[in-house]
């Protein structure tokens, strides 16, 4: 339907530019018909069939006409296919034949239907767009050079529901006087051919002589102004509305000629009718939303947003209710509830009107289920309104929301044996990883950093919710330690977006530097001759054990430390000192025995050799 009614607009908007087009330029002959010598009627044959003789030759001309009209077709059909407005020209074709074929059109008007439908069929064998609603104030047009609108004629501005005066200047160009002039608009209920009410049965006005040129009257005694006082309809569409007017006269001959005029009208129509003359729908629609926080987290509160806008450009809206209503989500087969719910309890929000082609944005605070699996959820928007005539309309719209589970781990506790180990050896660490969350982890894996060791990186690919991935591996010593022994565990994992998070745990773990011990280098570099008691006695077997006991001391105490277990140091300090007590008492009990051994050695030779003696 919308199609139709613009080739009918396309079609008379051709016609009147035709006009000005010479018929030699369309590169078709015009049709001539020999016309009858002037003379005075015969009396003696009856008046019908004169009238008889001259409805068969119009007859037959209309019939010539339609067959020129189908010829041209053919011989251009293949240039308009091509362009693909086959069905325009069908359309403007049939237009054309049914003008033709109308009872009232004179000769000359046939000629002009067949002229405007080739110009129109010219223009289609290349593509064209719709045409366009003019810019510019169109002029009046007529179908005979004699009967025309007069040329002060002026433009009235019909505003929707008021009353207008249609002034319709008619002047006749040609050289005689014509009798019994009537004008008659052509009356409709479609608002886009007549934006008027209908209030009475005739509408036609009766001018009764119009000098021509060879009777020596001015423009002005040639001249006659027809007025209506019409009101205008409520759904008048807005925009130039073209009048067409009917205009039937006799010639000095008596002879009936029917003239078409066409004249238009300014309309100023209700807002939020179309051109063809229909309400125009007002929508609201939503354009786009945002969220705050940006990403939605199950069991958080966010505030939605929802960007909407009056796309109509004529009419406003107002008394919008909007209704905002998540999609029901289900964990198992007994509990069904939405995925959102309001913070207020409400879901309605009411706006008091959005002007034509404006935007709005509502925002309802709303919390998300803790229980809900990451993946979008749609939010259903149910709107209502009414428009500057208090008509009511609905419409819905939805978008979706992605929501995302807080990814959620768990380790045991953390196994490092030995707790402390000497650069380049190795110790190994166990844990297991628990996956408490609602989402999988992707990708899942285990760094170990700390300046004091390497290595013991591993792969523990994807984890299932509720699922467990063990870690057994090794670190190898790097480096002694300088702080407290602290080396972080980097768990990195990935979501089904590929974002990536990581997590951290500690675990304490202390480098020692090696000890290189060479007896005897060491305890040669430690010998003093001074010190040499008799029997070969060397205090470096006292000192010897001493310093390993020293030694063993500081290692405990510093790991006893670290591991801040200040109870069991106590414990094993004082265990320390009693062991210290007790080595140092043996060592002494050694050195006493072994000195007096020596001594009473000494002491028997001593004495053999005196008994020798």
């Amino acid at each position: 339907m919308k199609n139709t009614g613009l080739a009918k607009k396309a079609l008379l908007l051709a016609l009147c530019a035709a006009l000005a087009v010479p018929a030699a330029g369309l590169g078709w002959a015009p049709m001539t018909v020999e016309a009858a010598e002037p003379g005075t009627p015969d009396e003696d044959k009856p008046e019908d069939n004169s009238a008889d003789k001259t409805q068969n030759a119009d007859a037959a001309y209309k019939q010539n006409a339609v067959s020129q009209i189908d010829q041209y077709y053919i011989v251009i059909q293949n240039e308009i296919k091509a362009a693909g407005n086959e069905e325009k020209a069908k359309e403007a074709i049939q237009q054309a034949k049914d003008t033709i074929n109308k009872n009232t059109l004179s000769q000359g008007m046939v000629d002009m239907a067949v002229s405007n439908v080739q110009a129109i069929l010219d223009g289609l064998k290349t593509k064209t767009e719709e045409p366009e609603q003019p810019q510019e104030e169109p002029k009046p047009s007529t179908t005979n050079s004699n009967i025309m609108i007069g040329g002060n004629w002026v433009t009235p501005t019909a505003n929707a529901g008021q009353y207008v005066n249609v002034v319709l200047p008619v002047v006749n160009m040609g050289r005689t006087w014509v009798d019994h002039v009537v004008v008659t608009p052509q009356i409709s209920q479609d608002a886009a051919t007549w934006p008027f009410e209908i209030e009475t049965s005739n509408y036609s006005q009766t001018i009764e002589g119009l000098p021509g040129t060879d009777d020596g009257g001015s423009d002005m005694d040639r001249r006659r102004e027809l007025t209506w006082t019409l009101k205008t309809r409520k759904d008048a569409p807005s925009g130039y509305v073209p009048i067409n007017f009917n205009v039937s006269y006799e010639d000095e001959n008596n002879t009936l000629t029917n003239v078409t005029l066409t004249s238009y009208v300014k309309v100023v129509g209700t807002t939020g009718v179309s051109a063809d003359g229909k309400a125009s729908t007002p929508r609201v629609i939503v354009t786009g939303f945002s969220t705050d926080p940006e990403t939605v987290h199950a069991g958080e509160t966010f505030t939605l947003t929802l960007h909407m806008q009056n796309t109509s450009q004529a009419t406003s809206v107002k008394n919008m209710v909007f209704d905002i209503q998540a999609a029901s989500e289900s964990t198992d087969t007994t509990y069904v509830a939405a995925a959102f719910l309001p913070t207020a309890g409400s879901s309605t929000i009411f706006v008091d009107q959005i002007a034509p082609g404006a935007t709005k944005d509502i925002s309802m605070e709303m919390e998300a289920r803790a229980d809900l699996a990451q993946k979008p959820y749609v939010v259903n928007v149910k709107m209502n309104y009414e428009d500057e005539n208090v008509n009511a309309y609905e419409n819905t719209a939805s978008v979706s929301i992605p929501v995302r589970q807080e990814a959620r781990i768990d380790t045991s506790s953390i196994d490092v044996v030995p707790s402390s180990i000497e650069v380049g050896s190795e110790c190994n660490v166990m844990f297991s990883l628990y996956n408490i969350g609602k989402t999988q982890l992707y990708n899942t894996t285990v760094r170990f950093v700390a300046d004091s060791v390497t290595g013991g990186e591993t792969y523990l690919g994807n984890v299932a919710p509720g699922a467990t991935a063990n870690v057994d591996t090794y670190l190898t010593g790097a480096a002694a330690t300088m702080d407290d022994g602290t080396v972080k565990i980097e768990i990195t994992f990935e979501d089904e977006a590929g974002e990536a998070t990581t997590v951290e745990k500690e675990m304490s773990l202390f480098v020692t530097e090696p000890v290189y011990q060479d007896m005897g280098m060491d305890m040669g570099m430690m010998e003093d001759p001074g010190m040499e008691q008799g029997g070969g006695f060397k205090l470096w077997y006292v000192l010897l054990p001493l310093v390993l006991v020293i030694a063993a001391v500081v290692v405990i105490v510093v790991i006893r430390r670290k591991n801040k277990k200040k109870k069991a140091q106590a414990d094993e300090l004082a265990a320390l000192d009693e062991e210290l007590n007790e080595l140092e008492d043996v060592s002494l009990d050694d050195d006493r025995d072994e000195a007096a051994g020596e001594a009473d050695k000494a002491s028997e030779k001593s004495g053999d050799g005196e008994e020798k003696e």
